[in-house]
């Protein structure tokens, strides 16, 4: 019976493969996921001292905003909301995504003091009201999640995933995926919603969702009284609307032909960067639009003042008298500027919020988050007056201490990476290995090879019996993809498929104390531009000689592992130049596409596999982790 049981569990894994899309079958969505993330990160938020507010004249085309500059919904909500931050200022304490703490929620009081973990959990969009933390919880699939600023009462508050995050008073804004159950007047078919994002609100408890407006949102912003959002229109280009707090109301404010980035109301007038021209516009009194500024690619206001920045510099713009001052540098804040470094240009980048970086303004400070050094990676870092210094720091690193094979630096495409174990040929029967080879075609034209190649174990095992029954029965279940092959063959045109072949393969077969792993994958060639390939790596107690799954492997619960093994990852990337793996990070890719029997083991560590497009783009092949045990060892089951 419990053999019956194991067979039965690795069916599931490999006919759940089986029935995968291979490479050239998907869609243009599902082969690019990467291409379907947001383009924007979440919200920032962030209070500033007390300012005393003046009264400004109400727009024409705007309604007069509920709000001072001093007010916590402007400083915690919407003063860095197209900043992708992740930092606020609350009660003596900044609360922020800790580089240092495996990116979780943490607080200090301020530079080179204590620092705290409120929550193990990554955080998106952060928002403190009295005693309680509210934030985006990245580590579980961008969920509404509360915790007391002390750490106590962590608490689910919402299944639905959110980007962004605005509050006004107990309610929450946000964009999302679309879901029937949140549209309560059906103005959306499923068909129509597509997999884009949409303006839903929700009570700050979590109730009360609700679809605000029926048309893809590419960026929403609020004044207090009134919702801004932008909406292409075929024929119209990009349309800002504004509507009531319920989506009500809504009337066009603005048509422009190209996309605009970085929308903000601020005392009664709204501002956004025109994204071909790249200047700060402002909306006048009379409803005219306004150059402030050129050479800008995001921005900020507060106090009365626009911080611009661009790839070289900060400065600050006076809203009132237009007049400019350069704040910051780049060569001079941000260390070393090495023309011989061929990354030099990602790692020192600082103004991009797809990139995890930017400037932030947070209680009257100025905060950026960039690239440190190559022991350090990417640091939070504050302006003192004349430079930035280091916010957060951390020890000293080097990237094999946290991924141990380069391969995604040198080799996109480098499959099953990690040391060989050297004694596992001693655990292998004599009389060879479980081979089954067939052709497709005739001996004069051949053009569809089918093969499969698995381990036999010898009695150096104590369980080489049990290892070898269930290796017969995943041949056995290979087998039955040789009948969907051979009917694509079936179809084809003999003399020009004459290369196209399906494999199930293994290696990097390990034999430890405790635990035996191989690498295990279903491949080929099927036209197209590449092969491809998918990974379902094996792991089996050395005793029982009974499969695994990768909780077995650990004394923590799944989202404490993965964000462990998982942050590894992203520090490593930090380090090394690979900027574009941040957005993979913000959206909870690289955890959400961990699944069950997608890891191996080696001599000298834990091999996290992802298939081709789960993370990134298919010209990154198929991306392979090598996490050092030490980076784990505390919470694994030696």
């Amino acid at each position: 019976m419990r053999t019956d049981r194991v067979k039965r569990c690795i069916g599931l894994g490999i006919l759940l493969l089986m029935t995968g899309c291979s490479a050239g079958e998907s869609t243009e969505a599902e082969a690019n996921p990467q291409e379907n993330l947001q383009t924007e990160e979440e919200s920032l938020v962030e209070p500033e001292a007390q300012i005393e507010s003046k009264p400004q004249p109400e727009s024409a085309s705007q309604s007069a905003v509920s709000y001072s500059e001093d007010d916590e919904f402007y400083v915690q909500c919407l003063q860095n909301l197209h900043q992708g931050n992740s930092i606020t200022y609350a009660d003596g304490y900044y609360y922020f995504r800790s580089q240092t703490a495996d990116y979780s929620l943490c607080r200090t009081k301020g530079t080179g003091l204590p620092i705290e973990v409120v929550a193990d959990q990554i955080p998106g969009a952060i928002y403190v009201k009295e005693d309680r933390v509210y934030f985006i919880n990245v580590s579980d699939n961008r969920t509404l999640y509360c915790v007391g600023t002390d750490g106590s009462g962590l608490t689910k508050l919402s299944d639905f995933p959110m980007q962004e995050l605005i509050v006004l008073e107990d309610k929450i804004y946000f964009r999302s995926v679309y879901d029937r159950e949140y549209d309560p007047f059906y103005q959306l078919t499923e068909d129509a919603a597509e997999d884009d994002r949409y303006l839903y609100s929700m009570n700050l408890d979590g109730s009360g969702c609700a679809l605000l407006v029926p048309r893809v949102c590419m960026a929403f912003v609020a004044d207090g009284e009134w919702l801004y959002y932008l909406v292409y229109e075929e024929g119209e280009g990009y349309v800002l609307y504004k509507s009531g707090l319920d989506g009500r109301e809504e009337e066009a404010i603005l048509h422009k032909e190209n996309r605009v980035w970085d929308i903000l109301p601020y005392h009664g007038r709204l501002y956004w960067v025109d994204s071909e021209q790249e200047q700060l516009i402002r909306l006048n009194a009379q409803g005219e639009e306004e150059l402030l500024a050129s050479d800008v690619w995001h921005y900020t206001i507060a106090r009365g003042q626009a911080y611009a920045m661009n790839e070289e510099e900060i400065r600050t713009i006076d809203l009132t008298t237009g007049e400019e001052s350069l704040l910051i540098q780049r060569n001079e804040a941000l260390g070393s500027d090495d023309p011989n470094r061929q990354d030099n240009y990602d790692r020192h980048a600082w103004y991009g919020s797809y990139y995890n970086r930017g400037i932030f303004l947070v209680n009257g400070q100025v905060l950026a988050r960039y690239f440190e050094s190559e022991d350090k990676g990417v640091l939070w870092h504050i302006w003192d007056g004349e430079s930035f210094v280091v916010f957060e720091d951390m020890e000293p690193l080097t990237p094999e201490e946290l991924v141990l094979d380069t391969s995604l630096l040198y080799e996109t495409n480098f499959y099953y990476p990690g040391r060989m174990d050297e004694n596992a040929e001693q655990y292998l029967d004599a009389d060879g290995e479980l081979y089954y080879e067939e052709f497709f075609g005739t001996e004069e034209s051949v053009y569809g090879k089918f093969s499969i190649t698995l381990p036999k174990f010898n009695s150096e095992l104590a369980s080489y019996e049990q290892l070898n029954r269930q290796m017969e029965g995943l041949l056995e279940l290979a087998l039955e993809d040789k009948e969907s092959f051979f009917g694509e063959m079936s179809e084809l045109n003999q003399d020009y498929y004459i290369h196209w072949r399906r494999e199930h393969g293994y290696s990097n077969l390990y034999v430890g104390d405790k635990y035996i792993s191989m690498y295990y994958y279903r491949g080929g060639f099927e036209g197209g531009f590449r092969e491809w390939r998918n990974s379902i790596p094996l792991i089996f107690d050395r005793e029982t000689g009974l499969m695994l799954h990768m909780d077995d492997l650990f004394t923590v619960e799944e989202s404490i592992y993965k964000k462990r093994l998982t942050s590894a990852i992203y520090k490593y990337c930090e380090m090394t130049g690979h900027d574009y793996w941040n957005e993979s990070f913000d959206n909870n890719v690289l955890v959400k596409n961990l699944r069950d029997l997608r890891c191996y083991l080696t001599p000298d560590g834990i091999v996290l596999c992802y298939d081709r497009y789960e993370i990134a783009a298919g010209a990154s092949g198929s991306p392979t982790f090598e996490i050092p045990y030490e980076w784990f060892e505390d919470i694994f089951k030696q």
